[in-house]
Formats: structure tokens, C-alpha cells, sequence
């Protein structure tokens, strides 16, 4: 392959990773969601009666109990989630995570699995976006944290 085949592949894969990267991170900004709560609306009709209707959009209520979620194999070992629901509300999570058994994998799992409890809990949902370093373990994470609270 000659020079300018090397270097017009190295500028076409660095446009590509450029863009992507721009497309993924919302142009280099830091997205927010912005929880929503339910809105009643009141109409009057010219003969005098009332309706009301309320939307809820973007939140959800969950049965109470405890729910656990599919174990949930990654390359480097496996992920159950359980989480406890009291008052519609997320109030506990808690992950058995499974590793390879090296130390590198028990470091991030023991950093990783805390983390994502925390988020968890401040989000109310499994909305949360993964742990830089541990993106095999939180994202299993959140796929049995979603298998759990569909149960819910």
C-alpha cells in the first residue's frame, strides 16, 4: 500500500471515529433528562360539565415486593439483579456480581456495582448510563436491572 493510500485511510478513519463521537455525545455536550410528572388537565364544556385527564410521560409506578432480575453472562462474568419496590418507588438494589476470577475484574466490580446502585436509586429507573471502565458489568447490570422491574 503506498503513502498516500496510508494516510487518506488515517484521515478517512479519523473523520469516521470524529463523527461518530459527535453523533454519540450529542456534539460534545452532556445530555440531562429531566424527570417528568403527571399533568391534569380541566376542560369546561358550554353545558356546564367538567372532564379531567391525566398523562403521565416518562415516569413510571411499580407494584411493590421484590423482584429479581435474568443473570445475565458478560465476557468477563455474570450479573443478577434484584430490587426492592415500596411505594411505586425503587427503594433498594442490590447485584450479585459473578467474576472470572481475576483481581482486575474483582476491582471493577467492586467499584462498578456501588456506583450503579447509587445512580439507580437517585434515577428511579434503570435510565443510567454506564461506568466508564466497566461497560461489560454495568451494562449487564442494567439489562437484569430492566428484567427485574418488568416483573414489577
Amino acid at each position: 500500500m503506498s503513502i498516500r493510500a496510508k494516510v487518506a485511510a488515517v484521515v478517512a478513519s479519523a473523520g469516521v471515529l470524529g463523527a461518530g463521537w459527535a453523533v454519540g455525545t450529542a456534539n460534545g455536550a452532556t445530555v440531562a433528562t429531566t424527570p417528568t410528572t403527571p399533568t391534569t388537565a380541566t376542560t369546561a364544556t358550554t353545558s356546564g360539565s367538567t372532564s379531567k385527564a391525566t398523562t403521565t410521560s416518562g415516569s413510571t409506578t411499580y407494584k411493590d415486593g421484590t423482584y429479581t432480575g435474568t443473570t445475565v453472562t458478560h465476557r468477563y462474568g455474570s450479573v443478577a439483579v434484584t430490587v426492592t419496590i415500596s411505594g411505586g418507588k425503587i427503594t433498594n438494589v442490590s447485584a450479585q456480581a459473578v467474576d472470572s476470577g481475576d483481581r482486575r475484574s474483582q476491582s471493577i466490580n467492586s467499584q462498578a456495582v456501588p456506583m450503579m446502585k447509587t445512580e439507580v436509586l437517585s434515577a428511579d429507573s434503570a435510565k443510567v448510563s454506564t461506568v466508564s471502565g466497566a461497560t461489560y458489568t454495568t451494562t449487564a447490570y442494567i439489562t437484569s436491572l430492566q428484567s427485574a422491574l418488568a416483573k414489577a
